[in-house]
């Protein structure tokens, strides 16, 4: 089922509050990512390569734990070309990481439309979210 309700949206942080649940959300050039990072968790380091990231977290009385959960999306540019999105779960410490790269070209606006159901709940909450990809 599908959560219609508007999510509480900190911009700046990127993140979405959907009652008991944090979703943080943010795209990216693999470029920008260490190489001992991009080696790690097998994530292809090109200018021509983007990457979304989504954390999910349950809020608990001691603070936020990292949950695990179904994430599907897809992203289109700007010629309606439609890229789905495929994600990899990281599993890192207490965090856990839902990653899918796609390939990009120089200020490629991308819109991108998720449905993410945690783990344990009946409610699909959406986000959706745009990023411009340069390439230096």
């Amino acid at each position: 089922m599908l959560l219609t309700s508007l999510p509480v949206i900190s911009c700046a942080e990127n993140t979405a509050e959907f009652g008991d649940y944090l979703i943080h959300f943010n795209a990216l050039s693999t470029d920008t990512l260490l190489p001992a990072v991009a080696r790690a968790y097998e994530i292809r380091r090109s200018k021509n390569r983007g990457m979304v990231n989504i954390v999910v977290q349950k809020k608990t009385s001691s603070g936020a734990k990292g949950v695990t959960a179904k994430i599907t999306g897809t992203g289109v540019n700007m010629s309606a070309q439609l890229k789905r999105l495929e994600f990899n779960e990281i599993k890192d410490a207490d965090v856990i990481y839902y990653i899918a790269d796609f390939r990009i070209t120089h200020k490629e606006m991308m819109k991108f439309k998720l449905e993410v159901t945690p783990e344990g709940s009946d409610l699909s909450y959406p986000i959706e979210f745009q990023q411009v990809f340069y390439i230096h």
